[in-house]
């Protein structure tokens, strides 16, 4: 991934906020966003992003550090939407 960063973002539809992984590996850029797309229920949108401030609708960014715990998070969204 060299020095490009990509973050894989998760919100529910018409709600302020959403949840925010930064991908450590260019294989988890690939896999995680197919894998949250299984997962999600409708209302639950899944975005790749480069730059996650320069996208203010998705805000504010809660930024969860271990894949695990954003996949859980992301899971739970789906009994909100």
């Amino acid at each position: 991934m060299g020095n490009k960063k990509i973050y894989i973002i998760a919100k529910v539809f018409d709600q302020p906020g959403c949840l925010a992984y930064l991908c450590q590996t260019p294989n988890e850029a690939r896999c995680l966003p197919g894998t949250l797309e299984a997962l999600r229920a409708e209302g639950v949108q899944i975005v790749i992003l480069d730059s996650p401030e320069i996208y203010s609708e998705y805000a504010p960014y809660s930024y969860i550090e271990d894949m695990k715990e954003f996949i859980d998070r992301v899971s739970q969204l789906n009994r909100v939407a």
